[in-house]
């Protein structure tokens, strides 16, 4: 058999380790007929630790509904980037798009009309380069939540009226803000009871189905969590393997239980892996030994550029939490516990352990328990910030 040589690296377009997954709308008999069903359907909130594919899985919904003619875009929600600033630039994309195609008529105008007013009530300057005039009485209350359900109602029904959809996809959505959250669940509740062909998808750490509920006490039956985390041992292995076997090279089953022994099927460590051994030689068959001397490489890489741009950003005292944590053991730890190991008590260490979460370093699984957000967090700090009391 011929050997194809290493020219193309598999791994790198695929965030899990694998072969690249196209997903198609099964249950559409036509790409435009589900916005005119007008069917209630449950939102989504794709939940996980950090490098599980949650961004790759909401970049994959924003291709399907383009593909089916909606209106989509994926907007990552940042510590700077206000949410609502961000619902306004998806708004103002999907109108002035239905605009430039001439797909809807009145309810555009009226929809037009509502962000400029949006904007000027709540980003405090309007930006829409549009001769039309802010739409009195709608969206333009300065209350958030009002607001934001007037605007989002109205690009629902622009949207209905030119016979597509509109799909809001929001990543990192931890970190807006309590009155954000709240107002956006309020006006997808809106849209939802109007039956408008509004659709969300929203990705963010494990805090977020607690941070959905403590919003709006209604929001769990609004939404479904599906929740993604290590990948099963089979599909850990075909994503190491599958790609390599296209270009003709072999991986050793010592070598596939090596990677998963040290990755323990996080999608983006096998990635590492994968790629970091694929570009070890040219050898069409890839060995335990290969791994061995990948391994220094990856966990320079994943020490430098996964672990450290969190935990070496700490606070003297947000890091002696974490290194508390982390000497405790893997895996979520009692509150209580961590105070005890640093001779405090857990009321006077509420705002360190707050900090932490607000930042995303650490969540809690479970009530009294914390855990850092990134797969073996843990065995970083213990390497590297060692607790010493």
């Amino acid at each position: 058999m011929e050997w194809i040589p290493r020219n193309r690296d598999p791994f790198r377009c695929s965030p899990s380790g694998g072969p690249s997954t196209r997903w198609t709308p099964r249950s559409y008999s036509s790409p435009r007929s589900r916005p005119a069903r007008r069917r209630a359907r449950r939102l989504v909130l794709i939940t996980g630790l950090r490098g599980v594919g949650k961004t790759v899985l909401l970049n994959e919904f924003e291709t399907m509904c383009a593909e089916a003619g909606w209106y989509a875009d994926t907007k990552e929600v940042g510590r700077t980037t206000p949410l609502v600033t961000l619902v306004s630039r998806v708004a103002r994309t999907a109108l002035l798009d239905m605009d430039a195609r001439k797909r809807a008529g009145a309810k555009l105008r009226r929809a037009l009309g509502a962000l400029k007013s949006f904007e000027i009530s709540i980003l405090g300057a309007a930006t829409l380069k549009v001769e039309v005039d802010a739409l009195a009485g709608v969206a333009d209350s300065g209350v958030l939540a009002e607001d934001m359900r007037d605007l989002l109602v109205a690009v629902g029904q622009a949207a209905e009226e030119s016979g597509v959809g509109f799909a809001l996809i929001l990543d990192e959505l931890q970190n807006a803000t309590k009155d954000e959250y709240e107002a956006l669940i309020m006006a997808l509740h809106r849209a939802k009871q109007k039956a408008l062909p509004v659709v969300f998808v929203g990705g963010g750490l494990p805090l977020l189905p607690a941070l959905t509920t403590d919003a709006k006490s209604y929001a769990e039956r609004m939404f479904v969590f599906p929740k993604l985390g290590a990948l099963p041992r089979a599909a850990a292995r075909a994503a190491l393997m599958l790609p390599a076997e296209r270009l003709d090279v072999r991986w050793d089953d010592a070598a596939v239980d090596r990677v998963l022994e040290l990755t323990e099927g996080y999608p983006f460590f096998l990635q590492e892996y994968g790629r970091r051994v694929w570009r070890l030689d040219d050898s069409p068959r890839i060995t335990r030994s290969d791994v061995d001397g990948a391994q220094p490489v990856v966990e320079a890489e994943l020490d430098e550029e996964f672990y450290e741009n969190r935990i070496g950003k700490l606070t003297d005292a947000e890091r002696l939490y974490a290194s508390a944590l982390a000497h405790l053991g893997d895996g979520p730890q009692r509150v209580r516990d961590i105070a005890e190991l640093m001779g405090r008590t857990t009321t006077s260490l509420s705002p360190v352990r707050d900090d932490l979460m607000r930042t995303a370093v650490i969540y809690a699984p479970n009530r009294g328990f914390v855990d850092f957000t990134v797969p073996h967090c843990a065995r970083f700090v213990r390497r590297n910030y060692p607790f010493d009391g």
